[in-house]
Formats: C-alpha cells, structure tokens, sequence
C-alpha cells in the first residue's frame, strides 16, 4: 500500500527532526455526538457536535477547564463497501489554550473555520480482520491574527469486527501542516490510539477509547504529551420503508 509506506516515511521523519523536549504532559477528555442522516443508499449526511475537557494547572482532573468546542458537518458517499469519500463544507472549532501555566486558564478562545475532504479505503485481511486506510486534506481558517493553514492528515488503523454488535480498532494518525508555517511547526501532532464500538441495534453506536498526542502547539518549539480519554455517541436516523 502506497499510502502506508508514505505514513512510515512520514513518522521517521518526525522521529529524527521534531523536538525531543516534552514540555508538559496532559489528560483530557472528549464528548462527541452525531446524528447520522441517510439520503440514498450511497450517501448520508452527519451533524456533529463535540466537548472537550483538559486539566488545570497542577491538577491531573481530566474535566477541570474547557479546551474545544465544535460543530460540524460531513456528507459521506459510498462508492462500495471499500471506499468512502468525504467532505465537510463546514465546521466551526472554538479553541482554548492548552493550559501550560496558571493564566493559560483564563485566555479568551480561537475561534476556527474548517473545511475538509477525505477518502476512506479498507482491505480485508482476514475473515473479520481489516487495515483501514483514511486520508484527508483540512483547510484551517482563524479568526484574529494567525496565519491559515493547510493540513494533511494520514490515518492506518486494525480493525477487528467480532460481531455486527462489536468491533475494536488500533491505529495511528499523523497531521503535517502543509502550508501557513515556518519549518519548525510542519510537524503538527500524532496519535496512537485504541476504540471499541458498540451497535447495538441499526439506530444507536457508541464509541469508548484512548489517544495518546504528541502535539507540537505553534506558539511553542517543545512537544506536549496528551492523554485522551473519549466517549462518543452516534443517532442513525432510518430511511422511511413505506412510501
């Protein structure tokens, strides 16, 4: 798979140049949920919305301050069972400082505009075993005086489906800036992570998992350790059978 070797090029490179120096470890907590809207058998439309949590300055409460709000909006097609396309034509972020010291806590947030498309492609290894391989583009736009930014982002995940009720997934992403920063800041983060999903009928999904982030902030030249905790929730709507 092209794509995967390109994803290990890009981890040694992050490996051998992105700073060594961790500045301040993190644990954080995010809350999502999205009502899945069906309009054909090939495409559907989500509306999201997320919270997130982080701790505040030497407290290790994963719930003590806000650090992210969003909305968003995706409309997926499925070419077949393989291959999705996506894109959201838009998305409203309402970011907080990450809080490295006291006043951190009190700082008014960023306010972003995204605007994203992707592709989504899995391979069948074994019986109920699949790698799955999601590939996207994000165009960042700040309100304020931070430059835009363009995004590349690279995700390869196992994923383990034990029944239609259950599956569980491991995988890795990494997010390079492609454009709007200096040659310190290309890196943006990476993030290893684990996921168990839970059906357990058509309508309802739960997602329950952990990221670990090693995140490269652009007002600072040392990484930040994160540890995500995250709970999400999905509401598929049914498409009406009678006519």
């Amino acid at each position: 798979m092209k794509i995967k070797i390109y994803t290990l090029i890009l981890l040694v490179i992050v490996t051998f140049f992105a700073p060594k120096t961790v500045a301040q470890e993190h644990t954080n907590s995010w809350f999502r949920t999205t009502l899945s809207i069906p309009v054909t058998n090939k495409i559907k439309t989500d509306l999201e919305l997320q919270h997130r949590r982080q701790n505040d300055f030497e407290s290790d409460n994963l719930f003590n301050k806000n650090l992210m709000y969003t909305f968003r909006t995706w409309i997926y097609y499925k070419q077949n069972k393989d291959v999705v396309y996506a894109i959201s034509p838009f998305a409203y972020f309402s970011n907080y400082n990450i809080i490295k010291k006291e006043s951190d806590g009190f700082t008014a947030p960023i306010n972003e505009y995204r605007f994203t498309s992707s592709i989504e492609i899995q391979h069948q290894l074994a019986t109920k075993l699949f790698v799955v391989d999601r590939t996207a583009l994000e165009y960042r736009v700040f309100e304020g005086s931070i430059e835009n930014t363009t995004r590349l982002r690279n995700r390869l995940a196992f994923r383990y489906d034990y029944n239609s009720n259950y599956n569980i997934a491991l995988g890795d992403e990494i997010l390079i800036n492609s454009s709007g920063t200096d040659a310190q800041h290309i890196f943006d983060h990476n993030r290893i992570f684990t996921n168990l999903s839970y059906k357990p009928n058509s309508e309802f999904k739960f997602d329950i998992g952990y990221i670990y982030i090693s995140r490269l902030t652009k007002s600072n030249i040392d990484l930040i350790d994160e540890s995500n905790f995250y709970l999400n929730f999905t509401y598929a709507l049914q498409k009406n059978k009678h006519k």
